[in-house]
């Protein structure tokens, strides 16, 4: 049973960490906080496809794509285990640099994968870039009170 629970974790990881380098292929940088609730995101979107936002949504992005995380505060506290252990693991391999709580990529021998499993919306990837303009500090106020 440990083991199956190892394997487990190993999975969920190695996802995480697609997720956070495909964001970070995209969009160059991001820092901690939004690494961490957008990389939620894309996976929650990957299994419950049916949202009602899409990229033709342009007004009030960032609020709209919280909104997505309403009603879903533990499986987003189960998850941040997962996606900081991604983060370490990528960090601790050299292919990314976290430094004043941004995270970039540095290798580019992953920037040519193309067959990667869990894309981003154009919603979410509207949102990401709509989020760069507000501070981390008024981003968690948001999650907050959605979550």
């Amino acid at each position: 049973m440990n083991q199956m629970k190892l394997e487990a974790e190993v999975i969920q990881i190695s996802i995480y960490s697609e997720i956070i380098l495909d964001i970070l292929k995209k969009h160059k940088n991001l820092s901690v906080n939004k690494m961490l609730v957008f990389t939620y995101l894309i996976i929650k979107d990957r299994f419950i496809p049916s949202n009602i936002y899409n990229g033709k949504h342009t007004q009030d992005i960032i609020y709209k794509c919280l909104s997505l995380l309403s009603g879903d505060f533990i499986e987003y506290c189960n998850s941040i285990e997962f996606i900081i252990k991604a983060i370490h693991l990528l960090k601790s391999k050299g292919e990314i640099i976290v430094e004043n709580g941004i995270i970039q990529q540095v290798s580019t021998t992953n920037s040519e994968r193309s067959n990667s499993t869990y894309h981003e919306s154009k919603f979410i990837g509207n949102a990401i870039e709509y989020s760069r303009k507000i501070s981390d500090r008024q981003f968690m106020r948001e999650v907050i009170n959605n979550v």
